[in-house]
């Protein structure tokens, strides 16, 4: 798949002549990109978002973005969502306050396949406060901002964070191993700042399962890039959802049910 292959173009010199020959990376089948969500708001309200997309060939710069499948969130209650198609493949649909210990089940049809995965709310902390730091040293100053949240006593909390200003995205993971109980950071560095512009903290919970799949998405696209995770294909990185038609042709992506929290902050001037 196009960013995870070494080599892009052969120069060949022959007869004082250059001639680029292409190498046919275009070898392997398409699959379905399934970013899935459920978030609980802070207010209680439930927004469902599933952004689908497929692989492409390495000359493509952009995966090609799937509209037209039938997206449907149920759960164990006995209701059923139906996610509307919003355009550049994203499907959405605000449904009933996801409640703890109910399983939703999310379910996409995608010409003739069918892919599924069942979730259950994860609670997670809020954040409580924001640091600003310059660093400096790496030749171009550095803005460090600092999130902070109050981990709940006992082991086993995993965190997916996410932060957005004009001229940054970047996401990130964490858990309690080393800091359980404690008061926690999350930490996110930029070159590229204005003072002034409003930056946004997300805390969302997710499960161990979920940990591990960003992280290791995050380690493969290089953490702290731009665009979050799934800006590049997830390669081999496969999450929670099986393509129940056909279990070869498995998707990329995750679906997760978070509690989600957020906090607002004005980069200030550094001068």
């Amino acid at each position: 798949m196009r960013k995870f292959v070494g080599l892009l173009l052969i120069t060949v010199f022959m007869w004082s002549c250059e001639d680029v020959v292409e190498l046919d990376l275009n070898n392997a089948d398409p699959r379905l990109v399934i970013d899935a969500s459920i978030e609980l708001e802070e207010d209680g309200t439930t927004v469902a978002q599933v952004l689908l997309s497929r692989t492409a060939d390495f000359y493509t710069e952009e995966n090609p973005l799937v509209e037209g499948a039938v997206v449907t969130v149920s759960d164990d209650q006995g209701n059923n969502y139906i996610l509307t198609d919003v355009g550049f493949g994203l499907y959405s649909a605000e449904i009933i306050t996801a409640e703890d210990g109910v399983s939703y089940t999310l379910r996409i049809e995608d010409g003739n396949d069918i892919y599924t995965a069942t979730e259950q709310l994860v609670r997670t902390s809020p954040l409580i406060e924001v640091e600003q730091e310059i660093v400096t040293g790496f030749g171009d100053d550095v803005l460090k901002l600092t999130a902070f949240y109050n981990d709940p006593p006992g082991l086993g909390n995993y965190y997916l964070f996410e932060y957005l200003d004009p001229l940054n995205e970047q996401v990130d993971v964490g858990d309690d191993e080393f800091l359980d109980g404690n008061t926690s950071p999350t930490i996110f560095f930029f070159e590229d700042f204005e003072a002034g512009d409003l930056a946004t903290f997300r805390s969302k919970g997710i499960d161990q399962e979920c940990y591990n799949f960003y992280r290791k998405l995050l380690d493969q696209s290089g953490e702290g890039s731009g665009g979050g995770p799934f800006s590049t294909p997830p390669a081999t990185v496969r999450g929670n959802i099986i393509n129940s038609t056909n279990p070869e042709r498995y998707p990329f992506g995750y679906f997760r049910v978070s509690e989600v929290f957020t906090l607002e902050y004005t980069i200030q001037p550094t001068d």
